[in-house]
């Protein structure tokens, strides 16, 4: 009589994985996605895309790509205590690397360096310094 009861609850847990595994808030798209470069009118420049889709660094025929999975505000510790870096906002997280959008006085950017080194074989040591502005709309 326990065997049936233990495979329900534990079926029951398994199809409920999907909606936890993907953890993607579309109002953190809407707020903080898009793309980001250092030079948005310059459709050559490096760039970072932030979407439901995918977490792509890309420049020329280059990029790297990942699924998003989930979106975090407290990448660096819910405690008061917890060093948050100035002006981060959210972590947009992926299966291979996750993008930090962070917000100071010229608005949305994402750093390259320190926080995604795998792009540094996309953009090149030099453009990983750079500020990643958020584009407009287009």
């Amino acid at each position: 009589m326990r065997t049936p009861r233990v495979r329900f609850v534990l079926l029951a847990c398994l199809t409920t994985l999907p909606a936890f595994g993907q953890d993607l808030r579309p109002e953190s798209l809407k707020l903080y996605g898009g793309t980001f470069s250092p030079d948005c009118g310059n459709a050559a420049a490096p760039r970072v895309r932030i979407a439901a889709d995918a977490l792509e660094i890309a420049s020329g025929n280059r990029s790297l790509r990942t699924r998003p999975t989930a979106d975090s505000y407290t990448s660096f510790g819910g405690a008061p205590t917890s060093p948050v870096p100035e002006g981060y906002q959210v972590e947009f997280i992926g299966d291979d690397f996750s993008i930090y959008v962070f917000e100071d006085a010229k608005g949305l950017h994402v750093p390259l360096q320190d926080y995604v080194p795998a792009a540094a074989s996309i953009v090149g040591a030099q453009a990983m310094k750079l500020r990643f502005g958020r584009c407009p709309s287009r």
